[in-house]
């Protein structure tokens, strides 16, 4: 019975989809680590793209900052970082 709640256990993990970030994920998320923003990758990216979304709009950094905090409660004061993250990753022009 163990051996094969064992063998089942790594069959899934090894089977497992492996998660993929472009590099513009990857610019964004290695942004954040190199600030020690320690946030949830999924809820970084999304935050990280509806910021970049503001900014593209014509959005102050104050104004992206709050919507961002307002979006994603837990990000927990790591607004900023998000925004100058995404203006780096995700939209740098």
């Amino acid at each position: 019975m163990k051996t094969t709640l064992v063998a089942a256990v790594v069959a899934g993990i090894w089977l497992a989809p492996t998660a993929y970030a472009d590099s513009q994920d990857q610019a964004f998320l290695s942004f954040l680590a190199a600030h020690n923003v320690a946030v949830d990758t999924n809820t970084a990216m999304n935050a990280g793209h509806i910021a970049c979304a503001q900014i593209v709009d014509g959005e102050s950094p104050s104004v992206v900052d709050a919507i961002v905090s307002r979006q994603f409660p837990t990000i927990g004061g790591d607004e900023s970082w998000i925004t100058a993250a995404a203006r780096k990753a995700y939209c740098p022009n």
